[in-house]
């Protein structure tokens, strides 16, 4: 079933390349719904807890973990950008790889998804899918250069989530918590190590889970 929905979604981009490809562009960028759309998941990730849902991290650390990602895909992507220097589909510049829009959005996406569960992370994918889908469909970008960004988006958020217990400490030890008036959220058990002895074998050891 996986197999098949992402074969039918490769080839949803090839066909919007190709079409892309037959009519030359006629509007700014600026008009584009993607330009808006790629920001929406980021502010479901800030705003949804005020709504009702029920979120992991108080609002001060969500921004605070939103920001470590939203930096690092911005790093990985433009390194990407202007190493590769890939020619963009419009031919317009040497920039298109990775998608810069479809990073946010998916950053976005997976901040949303790992603060409020795969109920609104669902809502949130469907956005960032959309955005990459239109980069493709308004020949801005190649199919692939949009599956790169999902990708960097995806692995930016793990990042700042990797990172955020430490970054917490700093927070504390600096008084910015006081400062605000607000108290950290408690971790997020994503690392667990426990100790393995086996009695029949006389070995020890220990194993490591990561959950994300």
């Amino acid at each position: 079933m996986l197999r098949k929905a992402t074969a039918i979604f490769v080839l949803i981009f090839c066909f919007l390349q190709v079409k892309a490809q037959e009519a030359p562009r006629t509007v700014k960028e600026s008009a584009y719904p993607e330009m808006y759309i790629q920001y929406v998941p980021l502010a479901m990730d800030l705003g949804l807890g005020f709504a009702g849902a029920k979120s992991k991290h108080n609002f001060f650390d969500r921004f605070v973990m939103g920001s470590m990602a939203c930096i690092s895909e911005t790093v990985l992507v433009n390194v990407l950008k202007y190493t590769v220097k890939e020619e963009r589909p419009d031919g317009t510049s040497s920039n298109s790889f990775p998608s810069g829009h479809s990073a946010t959005a998916f950053t976005g996406a997976e901040l949303t998804r790992m603060e409020y569960g795969y109920g609104w992370g669902a809502g949130a994918y469907g956005l960032a899918a959309t955005t990459a889908v239109l980069r493709v469909a308004h020949d801005r970008h190649w199919w692939w250069d949009c599956l790169a960004g999902a990708g960097i988006g995806v692995l930016s958020a793990h990042i700042a989530g990797w990172l955020m217990p430490s970054v917490q400490n700093l927070l504390e030890n600096w008084g910015v918590y006081s400062f605000f008036g607000t108290s950290r959220s408690p971790l997020t058990e994503n690392l667990t190590v426990s100790a393995l002895a086996d009695p029949f074998s006389n070995t020890y050891g220990a194993v490591l889970a990561l959950r994300f």
